[in-house]
């Protein structure tokens, strides 16, 4: 017994001296290999960090809002590990090891944007401009504001190419509108508010695809509409050519509407067969151009393909009616969600 004893103490004494021999170069080595970020309560580690220590950190990419974990991709349909931040997405590629491209960003300009790339005029592909950099690419113009901050912000590898013409868009994030272009990765933001060089962001699509909640996307489809955004309000129909009469004519339905305010009501999120839907009590006071207002009511149904990880809200129909009594806007919004049940 005491034979074992002294063995067993050896060891630890001897385990010890090994630890405390080798845990300042351990311990460095797992600081600089992972980080818990309490602002989100999520870790990075591993070449995630390294990309994103190396490449722009916070300002370029933002917060983690997810672990890492295994997630197929939507445009190869090959499996990546991947990792989710404020403002885009990490993929690991093995097949790239030890290339710039071991680490790549998702397409998550294109996931927001595939109804407007067949919808939208601005991004249909045109023609050169004057004092523009033009892209033969895609053949989209880009301002010169914005190709410096690609140019200096990773430019092809980080950002893709454009995928539209600059306009005017409501950011989700603020409900403020802004001078902004999409482009395959990203989507940048012209902010006149800011002294340079933050004067041009990259827009929150994590956030956008991971966070977004269906009560928010009916908020910022009538801030679209509100703000003229009307092709950015369109487009937030899962299939506007299928569910909304053709654009000049639903437009047409918005021409004697100055703004629209929005209250929501609590939903619930029904998942089944790779879908999610979820119904949206919601109450509508829009104040028309002439200083009058008129009151509406019912459940917006919004829908995301749920087995894909890049799949945003989208609205996917509509029960609203018009109300003539007066009732209060609580009175309308316990009406409406006796709509959605």
């Amino acid at each position: 017994m005491t034979k074992r004893f002294s063995l067993t103490l050896l060891g630890v004494l001897l385990l010890g001296l090994f630890v405390g021999l080798s845990s300042p170069a351990s311990e460095a080595k797992a600081a600089d290999n992972s980080r818990y970020f309490s602002q989100t309560g999520h870790t990075v580690s591993g070449k995630f960090l390294d990309y994103w220590n190396a490449n722009g950190g916070l300002t370029v990419f933002g917060y983690p809002i997810t672990e890492a974990q295994n997630e197929q991709d939507t445009e190869t349909g090959n499996l990546y590990l991947t990792q989710w931040f404020e403002r885009n997405r990490f993929e690991l590629h093995p097949e790239f090891a030890n290339t710039k491209y071991e680490v790549e960003l998702g397409l998550l300009g294109k996931s927001l944007t595939r109804n407007r790339i067949a919808t939208d005029p601005t991004f249909q592909p045109t023609t050169s401009k004057t004092g523009y950099y033009f892209f033969s690419q895609t053949k989209h113009n880009v301002g010169s504001l914005f190709y410096s901050f690609w140019q200096n912000n990773g430019d092809l590898a980080r950002l893709g190419f454009p995928i539209d013409e600059p306009q005017q868009e409501v950011d989700p994030a603020t409900g403020h509108t802004f001078t902004i272009q999409w482009f395959e990765r990203a989507r940048l933001e012209y902010h006149p508010e800011n002294l340079p060089p933050y004067n041009v962001e990259l827009g929150l699509l994590g956030r956008e695809i991971k966070l977004f909640e269906p009560t928010s996307l009916i908020s910022t489809y009538y801030a679209a509409i509100s703000n003229k955004a009307y092709w950015q309000a369109y487009n937030y129909w899962g299939d506007p050519l299928q569910n909304l009469p053709p654009y000049n004519t639903w437009v047409q339905g918005f021409a004697n509407t100055a703004a629209v305010a929005v209250t929501t009501g609590s939903y619930t999120v029904d998942i089944g067969a790779g879908q999610a839907y979820s119904k949206v009590p919601t109450v509508l006071v829009a104040k028309q151009t002439d200083g009058s207002t008129q009151t509406f009511y019912g459940c917006y149904t919004t829908h995301r393909i749920n087995i894909q990880p890049d799949s945003p809200w989208r609205i996917s129909s509509a029960a609203i009616q018009q109300d003539k009594s007066g009732a209060s806007v609580s009175t309308l919004l316990n009406n409406a969600t006796s709509t959605c049940q």
